[in-house]
């Protein structure tokens, strides 16, 4: 598959090389400078080239929107209708930041909408899917999980199905446990389960830092469940 990432930061780059290693084709673009994008084209070779923000939406069949929220509307003025009829796969979450640069959670954005409603809202030609922004980008890696029993759900949500599928064949490909969590409005519940993972990142782990630990995954039990009788 033909993908473009929007934009190679954290996220994004460590998405791109599970995706060329499962043999896409990218082409990569930053928001800033690209320079900073020359170490990782070269590990990837032959899967992947450099472009601008517009190059990379009108490349991608399936394109990454893993954009710093405030930024929004300047990445939006560059990709114009590019995204238009594309499956396009965000990852923000709802963050404000102060003047000290400090970031917060805009709770009050979050009570009646999400990023991805924003999102398809001014691109409503385009077929967006909400995924990947519960994992902190250092766990964004199968092999951050290989000791582990149960790996994590990356959970998605959309109003297009087969956008939806393709978006479930890519959270696959980058070795994760595809999770259905329903239509896009059901990305409120997925951004707000961020702050969840930041308060018990706070409250049991002693500190925000230990939030590139944590994740969430569906658990089902196994053989069953152990039914009983009620006593009338």
């Amino acid at each position: 598959m033909k993908i473009g990432i929007l934009n190679a930061g954290n996220v994004g780059s460590r998405l791109a090389r599970a995706w060329a290693a499962a043999g896409h084709d990218l082409v990569i673009a930053k928001d800033g400078e690209d320079r900073k994008l020359a170490p990782l084209l070269a590990e990837l070779g032959d899967r992947a080239r450099l472009g601008t923000i517009r190059e990379a939406a009108e490349f991608g069949d399936a394109v990454l929107f893993s954009v710093y929220w405030p930024r929004l509307d300047a990445i939006l003025s560059e990709v114009g209708d590019a995204l238009d009829g594309k499956v396009v796969i965000e990852t923000m979450n709802p963050l404000g930041v102060t003047a000290e640069f400090v970031h917060y959670h805009d709770l009050d954005f979050m009570r009646d909408g999400s990023t991805a409603e924003a999102l398809q809202e001014r691109l409503p030609k385009a077929r967006v899917v909400k995924a990947f922004n519960l994992l902190a980008s250092p766990l964004l890696e199968a092999a951050a999980w290989s000791d582990t029993p149960v790996p994590p759900n990356v959970f998605y949500v959309s109003d297009d199905a087969e956008a939806g599928q393709t978006t479930r064949g890519l959270i696959a490909d980058a070795g994760f446990k595809p999770a259905n969590a329903g239509p896009l409005k059901g990305a409120r519940q997925l951004e707000q389960a961020g702050v969840l993972l930041h308060h018990v990142a706070d409250h049991e782990f002693s500190g925000d830092a230990d939030l590139v630990r944590l994740a969430l995954t569906v658990i089902e039990a196994s053989p069953g469940p152990v039914m009983r009788e009620r006593v009338a």
